[in-house]
């Protein structure tokens, strides 16, 4: 074939295509070939070697790389979940409606979800965070033991010492706050027992003769004297404080008395018995005569008034009768008010004879014992001072309580007012005086501004029995909240009464024992039982919670010693805790110890809750939040000294309770721990290396996991019967039965001959049921456990 045949054939054939596909023709000039190249050229050597290798691969199949670049760049992926829009009236269609409601129900699922979520994770963060505060706060308000106004006392932290864990710990506690600590035992003890209460008051007053400290006797002598009360107060002491006529009278026969035991020691015993003889020798003995000059009157060459003053000063008053009656028939009057006074009656008439002789001539009388007793028998001038006969401050306070009359509260405030606020510590110099100020405030019936300054002047165990005492008697004003400080005024309390936390000041001295002398610390705790926290607890509850949660460590020692051994699989009889002294009608020690229980359970203590339950009887409780801590701990290699290894020791002791009919547990519960115990033994297999051992252990679980396609069925109808607890460890189980699998399939690779084929081919099925039940799973398993699934998986094949 020539040249000019094989030109005409091409040119038929062009014309051909152009008539058959209608193609524009492309024409191009050797200038614009080369360029083309050119560019073509300096595409290739641009790209990577690795870029070069992708193209070469994806066009042998038939994949042209560029066009799916510029695809995948074009797609525009959603970076959050949004909505479908809503389809058209114009474009609806049943299928793609009903397509786009459930992809809007899914998001709006998702969207829901995750709101929750995020609500849920903020509404724990700030519980977290207020709790953490409260806890904060009730440290630093434990440490403000002054006024709320005073600055906080911050003391050095202790020291940590390294002692031996072996040594039992040595007592905290003095001779002195044993001797106190001894007294409120024995106290307790009398209450559960149902005796008759004794007065706490005069318990511990007779405590103090012991410490050789005639100030301590004189400070709680004034208190047992003040707070002697026929009938114990029923309702707010704070309240009705005021109407009680049973403090002013208590205050002023208890200065009496001294004041007679002064006059005693002045001038003989001799005249003790017979206060006339009494009042008479002591006159002769204070005045002379040039001390009598200004005295008015006189009685046997003795000055009247100075008599009467002192047999009232003494409690003497028949004795200043006496004297007026011998002075003459115009004190008779004077005299019959002191009569009917001392009875408890009143005269009108009489008073405001003797008032009007008061404001017309003995108002500006010379005689300053004539003012005085005409004013605090008649009423007269209560602001006026009497310096001149008033020497000392009990003569003071005596004065003032005997002008106050029964139910005369307004006057009673007034006077506690002028102590208080008026004059106050620094009037007493109360720093270098504890004692005069103590006394001074518990006479006018400030008993918790005095208990208070007692605890804040270095008096912290006298202060804290004084308020014990005083709040078993009924007169102690609480607080409000136990949350409070300790002195707080409340402001629809009579002023200027304070309201004292007894709940902070007994925590406050028994926590630093506590952990060494736990007994005693218990014994103060329980004078707490009738106070509430803000939860509403009662506030014993909440100190031995604190006790044993705050131990920091499963101190069984401690543990065994409050609650008591619990019960072996064995007859024999467990002692009993110091828990169990509080037993009483009114305080059923089982109820409180699943009290406790509960106030663990809500803290997370989970372990100290179960022996809690236990001790209560409450065994289902018991084995329920074991499985809860069981599962938890179930997967994990066993290490000597771990909780595991403590739950493991719990779990061995249940099955031999259970084994020996000793508790009584719900069937489920019982299930439950059973399996739990059972997949306990298979992992410790696991971790040991036993696979045989482990995978006959594993078939003892109600056939959990499949060998075969067959039995894939059957397990996931069981585990769908499971509780919560193991289902939470299904997960694990299902991986370590895959990885013994692997671990037997590398065996036998190893020595693999072709008898091993069958073997072989056991396990790739055990692997592939495996699998299978994992993806079919009724709830979702994490994403590690199906990434670890699929490894052991893919190195089977």
């Amino acid at each position: 074939m020539d040249f000019n045949t094989l030109l005409q054939r091409a040119q038929n054939l062009t014309n051909e295509a152009k008539a058959e596909y209608e193609l524009p023709q492309v024409e191009r000039t050797l200038q614009q070939v080369l360029q083309a190249t050119t560019e073509l050229h300096s595409r290739v050597t641009q790209s990577s070697n690795k870029d070069i290798q992708a193209h070469i691969l994806l066009g042998s199949k038939g994949i042209d790389l560029p066009k799916l670049t510029q695809k995948l760049e074009a797609l525009n992926a959603r970076k959050t979940f949004e909505p479908v829009d809503v389809v058209g009236s114009d474009n609806l269609d049943v299928c793609t409606f009903l397509k786009n409601e459930r992809e809007n129900a899914i998001l709006s699922v998702i969207e829901d979800t995750n709101k929750n979520i995020s609500e849920t994770v903020s509404k724990q963060k700030w519980a977290n965070l207020n709790s953490t505060w409260n806890e904060e706060k009730t440290r630093l308000l434990d440490a403000l033991i002054g006024p709320s106004q005073n600055l906080i006392d911050l003391q050095r932290l202790p020291e940590h010492i390294t002692l031996d864990p072996n040594l039992p710990p040595s007592s905290c506690l003095s001779q002195m706050e044993l001797i106190y600590a001894q007294e409120l035992r024995h106290y307790n003890e009398l209450l559960l027992r149902g005796a008759h209460r004794p007065n706490l008051v005069q318990k511990f007053a007779l405590l103090a003769s012991s410490f050789g400290d005639d100030r301590l006797v004189d400070m709680w002598s004034t208190v047992a004297s003040v707070t002697q009360v026929n009938e114990p107060f029923h309702s707010d002491p704070i309240k009705i404080r005021q109407q009680r006529p049973e403090f002013v009278i208590n205050a002023k026969s208890y200065l009496e008395r001294r004041y007679k035991l002064y006059m005693c020691t002045l001038v003989g015993a001799a005249h003790s018995s017979n206060c006339y003889q009494l009042v008479r020798a002591y006159v002769t003995n204070r005045f002379s005569a040039q001390q009598t000059i200004g005295l008015v009157d006189t009685l046997d060459d003795k000055p009247l008034w100075p008599l009467v003053y002192y047999a009232m000063r003494c409690g003497a008053a028949e004795a200043a009768v006496e004297f007026l009656h011998e002075a003459g028939s115009s004190y008779e009057d004077f005299a019959q008010v002191i009569a009917d006074r001392n009875a408890g009656a009143v005269n009108s008439r009489i008073e405001t004879q003797l008032k009007l002789q008061y404001a017309n001539k003995i108002k500006n009388s010379t005689d300053a014992y004539k003012k005085a007793v005409y004013c605090f028998i008649l009423g007269c001038d209560p602001n006026e001072g009497h310096g001149e006969v008033a020497k000392t401050i009990d003569d003071y306070l005596w004065i003032k309580l005997a002008m106050l009359r029964p139910g005369d509260a307004a006057g009673y405030s007034r006077l506690q007012s002028e102590i208080l606020e008026k004059y106050g510590e620094k009037h007493f110099h109360a720093s270098n005086q504890t004692d005069v100020y103590f006394k001074t405030l518990v006479l006018v019936g400030l008993f918790e501004a005095s208990i208070e300054f007692l605890a804040r002047s270095g008096h912290r165990v006298h202060g804290v029995h004084m308020a014990i005492a005083l709040h078993e008697l009924g007169v102690l004003g609480g607080a409000r909240s136990v949350s409070q400080p300790l002195l707080s005024i409340d402001v629809a309390d009579p002023q200027p009464l304070r309201r004292f936390n007894l709940t902070r000041l007994v925590r406050l001295y028994a926590q630093r024992f506590e952990r060494t002398d736990t007994t005693e610390a218990l014994n103060y705790y329980f004078t707490l039982r009738c106070l509430r926290d803000p939860r509403g607890r009662n506030m014993f509850l909440t100190c031995v919670c604190d006790l044993v949660v705050c131990s920091g460590v499963l101190d069984t020692s401690i543990f065994d010693l409050i609650f008591g051994q619990r019960m072996t699989d064995t007859d024999e009889e467990v002692p009993g805790g110091v828990f169990r002294q509080f037993d009483c009608p009114e305080f059923d020690t089982n109820i409180m110890a699943s009290l406790v229980a509960e106030e663990l359970v809500a803290r997370g203590s989970f372990e100290m809750a179960v022996r809690l339950y236990e001790l209560a009887g409450n065994y289902n409780l018991a084995l329920k939040h074991f499985n809860i801590l069981l599962a938890q701990v179930v997967q994990l290699s066993p290490q000597e000294g771990s909780q595991r290894a403590r739950l493991r020791d719990e779990a061995n002791r249940f099955v031999k309770l259970l084994a020996a009919r000793r508790i009584e547990v719900e069937p489920k519960i019982r299930g439950s721990f059973v399996l739990l115990q059972l997949l306990l033994v298979f992992f410790d297999l696991h971790h040991e290396g036993k696979l045989v051992l482990a995978l006959e252990q594993l078939q003892r679980t109600s056939k959990l996991m499949p060998n075969t396609m067959d039995d894939v069925e059957g397990c996931l109808t069981n585990i769908k019967k499971l509780s919560g607890e193991v289902i939470k460890v299904i997960p694990d189980v299902v991986v370590a039965a895959m990885d013994i699998t692997l671990t037997q399939y590398n065996q036998l690779m190893q020595g693999m001959c072709n008898s091993d084929q069958m073997q072989f081919q056991k396990l790739r099925v055990r692997a592939k049921a495996l699998s299978n039940l994992a993806a079919s799973m009724p709830f979702r398993m994490p994403y590690e456990t199906n990434k670890r699934l699929m490894q052991l998986e893919l190195m089977m094949h």
